[in-house]
């Protein structure tokens, strides 16, 4: 069953109260006094809790269980994508949210098709979208939607926040298992995803330059946001079984 959303500050030692329209799911999903529900609070925290009262803005209950980094993968995963005409990218931001990535950050580029001030209009939508993917598949913590930014932009941020910096390409690099060979171990890896037509050369010497490492995933061509989560599950994966240890508690 999807899980409902707490704020954080709602949450105060073994009660937490869902306000306003969780309330309203809790009563449209016909729960009752005395139910278990699962609870996440979008910041790594989730909880099995039993509702004590139900009104119509107000639900409290009492908390069971507290499961810190449920549903997360031991490797944070950002990711930088370049945004496709429409809304495609929607798609990006509910399964890129359902297969654990953590950051995604829409990307600028000179084949894409995105404005700044468009992208900027969409950002509360994209976070509305990144929280009821999160609900639906049980993760707590809710991906950080970035605003549209450069390929060089991207990179300069991610650089020192990740272990790894990955490009993706058809032809040029190694295949990802040799890319993700186990080393020192991992914990947060960026992976750039280029648009229809891929990144113009002088992006992928960039990114090339700034340290990014090319691989190769297969023979066919996807759809930009196609490309963007069915990579992203590949890198979460590879990168998860070289993972540093974590102590994370249950």
């Amino acid at each position: 069953m999807p899980a409902f959303f707490v704020e954080p500050g709602d949450v105060d030692g073994d009660r937490l109260v869902l306000l306003d329209e969780e309330a309203h799911h809790i009563r449209v999903r016909r729960c009752q006094e005395g139910d278990a529900v699962e609870v996440i609070d979008g910041q790594g925290s989730g909880y099995l809790a039993r509702v004590i009262s139900i009104a119509p803005k107000r639900v409290e209950a009492e908390i069971i269980e507290h499961r810190r980094e449920w549903g997360e993968s031991p490797v944070s995963l950002h990711l930088a994508a370049a945004v496709p005409k429409g809304a495609r990218f929607d798609f990006v931001i509910e399964k890129g949210t359902e297969v654990g990535v953590s950051v995604i950050l829409p990307l600028l580029t000179e084949r894409g098709v995105i404005r700044p001030e468009a992208g900027g209009r969409r950002a509360e939508r994209w976070q509305r979208l990144a929280r009821a993917a999160a609900k639906q598949c049980g993760r707590s913590r809710i991906p950080s939607i970035g605003e549209p930014v450069t390929l060089a932009a991207a990179a300069d941020e991610l650089a020192p926040q990740c272990d790894a910096m990955l490009v993706s390409g058809v032809t040029d690099g190694l295949p990802l298992p040799e890319v993700m060979a186990p080393g020192a171990g991992i914990g947060a890896v960026a992976l750039f995803v280029g648009p229809e037509g891929g990144f113009d050369p002088a992006e992928w010497a960039d990114l090339l330059a700034r340290g990014a490492r090319p691989f190769t995933w297969g023979e066919r061509t996807l759809r930009a946001e196609t490309a963007a989560v069915v990579l992203s599950a590949l890198v979460l994966e590879a990168a998860s079984r070289i993972a540093r240890p974590t102590n994370q508690e249950a």
